[in-house]
């Protein structure tokens, strides 16, 4: 019975949002075409410029209606309140054509919009909405005081009060009717008419556009979050569920909980649900149901083939995305002919009087140390052809260093040169090398000695497994899905930005036991152009700029170069 209400409620839904689109389009390009063509005095009075604001209201609804679609809260307060001006403007100037057709129109759409109100539920996250509101009253605060100030040293001797009256008669051309009285009145009348709009509808735009959320983790959820992951996390990228850049849902139904951020409408999980085998059907399908009464599209990144016929089961779209080098430590040694190049570059090390040290922050900081570790992180960042990779990637995270386990490399001058920071998986069963980090000109064969040596460790310690985290779109060549082929593309050609090819082969070098296949995980099961995007956009804040400075940045080096 519910989820008949929810699909009946869903239908209205879709067609209030496409007459909003008719009625909004018609106020804003008829007039181009009536007041041209047409006799009827009554169409042109309609539609004569004294209706700006009119249309400048539907220009408002026709950008805000994809939100409204999307069942945004926010979106279904800035429609009602467009819908409750212009019905009220209307009643004011043409109450005797109350038979209008748009009018009608418009007076059944906030009827329905008002009496369904709870299905528009999705909220925007508090971080968001304040950035989008304080943005918004700053542009009209600073427009409006401008406007006032501008007119109040035209005019003089009018009083202030009435400049403020005037301003708003410009900016909402309530009295066009009657001419504005002072010298070159219609440049500057248009010109703080129109750009008092554009700001007002930028921060409108502002105000529904989700930022990354960046809040301040609350101490009990990490730590709850802390102990599902530490027992159910057998995804190499549980561990980074800890990472304040994420945000945790846990379920309500069993024991569980993902790590997410959400970018624009689609909201991104990193690695599978967490909880226990038995209960992922159950934890995905409550995660599935949240997103659809919510209006997101789901994203996993970086999920093993554990759980493909679960997700497949849901009706979930599956592209593989990559490849995760694993190592089964009983086993793993770097003897034979796959390992030769590892093999020589750590002699090479070793001969130059490379020491490898592990530094445990637990038993007792050594801030000196710390410092010379993040003045290698500062240098290697200067190597990157792109911006700082966030989400799949953890942090050094000295300050919280939980169960984190630190290597790191020293030369005969006892000058840092390279570290790595590993974090567990697959219940403490393993650890992965998460950061890894060298200076520009250290001593060749310093990060193999450091994975080495620390696996070596590990494996005395008797963990059973070591990863080298996943290589980003590696191994696709073989893949004949369509999408698949696509990404293979990308590998291709957008090897120079990110080094798709060489991280591959860096980690190919260290003979690992088995690749483990990583996929993208979707829904609805379509691999869109907005997928694509929150997988670009979660991982590198700067987006598709980044990718575009770094093209060019790169071709023109090439040039220089030859």
């Amino acid at each position: 019975m519910k989820n008949s209400v929810l699909k009946l409620i869903s239908k209205i839904n879709k067609i209030t949002v496409i007459l909003l689109l008719v009625i909004s389009i018609a106020n804003i390009i008829s007039p181009f075409f009536i007041i041209r063509y047409t006799r009827d005095s009554s169409l042109i009075h309609y539609f004569e410029i004294h209706r700006t604001i009119r249309r400048l209201l539907s220009f408002i609804i026709l950008i805000v209606s994809w939100k409204l679609y999307k069942r945004v809260s926010a979106a279904w307060s800035i429609v009602m309140i467009a819908l409750s001006l212009r019905i009220f403007q209307f009643l004011i100037i043409h109450h005797e054509k109350m038979w209008n057709l748009l009018f009608l129109l418009e007076v059944l759409c906030y009827f329905l919009l008002l009496l369904s109100k709870n299905y528009y539920c999705r909220k925007m996250d508090r971080y968001s909405l304040k950035k989008g509101i304080g943005i918004f009253c700053v542009y009209v605060s600073f427009v409006f005081i401008n406007a006032v100030i501008a007119l109040f040293k035209v005019k003089g001797t009018v009083s202030f009060p009435l400049c403020i009256t005037e301003t708003v008669d410009i900016i909402f051309d309530f009295n066009n009717l009657s001419p504005v009285i002072y010298s070159g009145n219609s440049i500057y009348h248009s010109f703080v008419f129109w750009i008092s709009w554009i700001c007002i509808v930028f921060g409108l735009i502002l105000i529904l556009t989700p930022y990354i959320n960046r809040r301040t983790q609350i101490r009990e959820e990490v730590e709850k979050a802390r102990d599902l992951v530490k027992k159910y996390g057998q995804n190499c990228s549980s561990y980074l569920a800890l990472e304040g850049d994420k945000c945790h849902f846990f379920s309500k139904s069993v024991e569980g909980v993902i790590a997410y951020g959400i970018i624009q409408d689609t909201l991104v999980v990193l690695g599978e649900p967490i909880c226990a085998a038995e209960d992922f059907l159950t934890f995905l399908t409550e995660i599935k149901n949240y997103c659809e009464e919510n209006a997101y599209n789901l994203l996993f990144l970086n999920t093993t083939s554990m759980f493909l016929k679960e997700y497949k089961k849901l009706g979930f779209g599956i592209v593989k995305g990559g490849e995760e080098p694993r190592f089964y430590l009983p086993e793993y040694s770097i003897a034979g002919g796959k390992a030769s190049k590892i093999r020589l570059n750590i002699n090479h090390a070793t001969k130059a009087g490379i020491i490898i040290k592990e530094y445990d922050p637990h038993k007792e900081r050594d801030l000196a140390l710390e410092k010379k570790i993040l003045e290698v992180s500062q240098e290697w960042f200067t190597l990157k052809k792109s911006g700082e990779l966030v989400f799949t990637m953890g942090s050094i995270g000295f300050e919280n260093p939980m169960e984190r386990r630190y290597f790191y490399a020293v030369n005969q001058e006892n000058k840092v040169e390279g570290f790595m920071v590993f974090v567990p998986f697959g219940g403490m069963k393993g650890y992965m090398a998460d950061v890894t980090r060298h200076r520009i000109n250290t001593t060749r064969g310093v990060m193999e000695k450091i994975f080495y040596e620390a696996m070596m460790v590990f494996k005395e310690e008797r963990i059973e497994w070591g990863s080298l985290a996943e290589a980003p779109l590696a191994r696709l060549e073989e893949e004949t899905e369509v999408t698949a082929k696509l990404l293979n593309t990308v590998y291709e050609k957008m090897n120079r930005v990110y080094g798709f090819k060489a991280l591959y082969q860096a980690k190919l070098k260290y003979n690992p036991t088995y690749w483990e296949p990583n996929y993208y995980v979707y829904y609805p099961p379509i691999f869109t152009p907005a997928t694509a995007y929150a997988i670009i956009r979660i991982q590198n804040p700067l987006g598709i700029k980044d990718f575009i400075k770094s093209f060019f940045h790169n071709r023109t080096k090439e040039k220089t170069t030859i």
